[in-house]
């Protein structure tokens, strides 16, 4: 068990603020925040690099953020791939490691399999992580090379707004598949991930894949929060006292709030104490400072 202590934190991913589908209006998250010590935004909080919703993205995202400052939250954002200039934090660790935050884009080359723009994206990917400076640590390259290929994107999508939607998803049946595809192996790429970068990591928070769920991957639990709009249910991730609650987030009136009950919970645990109640014992390596190099963005990425 970490005996470390973590003040009451909620993790959210996949806003998407600014587009049609996603969570709305900022002002809805209030009541859901107002209750908590620390907030973190595991990626894609605002549609920050679509040229046409980045306005009203940018206005929902300065109402989230005065939200929690103006009543002393601390608010981190994690960049993910819709919001790659948003923060240089690319993963954040609590309780001395035993939690392990990251969107998740970062896992696969192609950054979003099922998306028309793949294979853009996997170029992009494969020749910024090519060309990675040989001193660099491997997560660090790989967090910059995803940040590369959501910049190759939107390069290629111009003005135009590709958002995955029922209709256009049966319309075309390879992308359903890549996305069930996905799904399956995407809690394995959590831990593996987390293995290699994060190893006493025993809960590992993701985001991303716009499916939430809770597994136990050998000696983690994996932990997604879904999104706002398709195909996602939003969820969220409670950090306090010594545990860990993932609800299911609803509607009340115009606020959203957690599920009474959580749909599940667990320990704060290391990843080598699992391992050790498995009979392992295997040590753990200390952690790693998880924040990218600044990298400011180029006037030709940005809209």
């Amino acid at each position: 068990m970490s005996t470390a202590r973590v003040p009451r934190t909620i993790i959210l991913s996949d806003l998407h603020l600014g587009r049609p589908g996603g969570a709305g209006r900022a002002r809805a998250f209030e009541a859901l925040v107002g209750d908590c010590d620390r907030v973190i935004v595991n990626g894609d909080v605002a549609e920050l690099h679509h040229a046409r919703y980045q306005r009203d993205a940018e206005r929902e995202l300065d109402i989230f953020r005065d939200l929690c400052t103006s009543r002393g939250i601390r608010l981190d954002l994690v960049a993910g791939n819709h919001d790659p200039f948003v923060s240089d934090v690319r993963a954040i660790e609590l309780a001395d490691g035993a939690v392990y935050i990251t969107h998740g884009d970062a896992f696969h080359p192609a950054i979003a399999p099922w998306s028309p723009y793949a294979s853009t994206m996997r170029e992009a990917f494969d020749r910024a992580f090519g060309a990675r400076d040989a001193s660099a640590r491997e997560d660090t390259a790989r967090f910059l090379a995803a940040r590369e290929a959501a910049i190759a994107e939107w390069r290629t999508m111009g003005a135009g707004a590709h958002i995955s939607t029922l209709p256009n998803m049966l319309l075309r049946p390879h992308r359903m598949a890549a996305v069930l595809a996905y799904w399956a192996a995407y809690p394995r790429l959590a831990a593996d991930w987390a293995t290699r970068f994060s190893p006493r990591a025993g809960t590992v928070v993701v985001g991303h894949s716009h499916r939430a769920f809770s597994r136990t991957v050998g000696a983690r639990r994996v932990v997604n929060t879904g999104a706002y709009g398709f195909p996602g249910t939003p969820h969220a991730v409670v950090v306090e006292d010594g545990a860990v609650r993932l609800h299911r987030i609803v509607p009340r009136g115009p606020l959203y709030a957690l599920a009474s009950q959580p749909r599940d919970s667990w320990p704060i645990a290391e990843a080598t104490d699992a391992r050790m109640r498995e009979g392992s014992g295997r040590p753990s390596t200390p952690p790693m400072n998880r924040a990218a190099p600044t990298i400011a963005p180029r006037s030709s990425d940005v809209s």
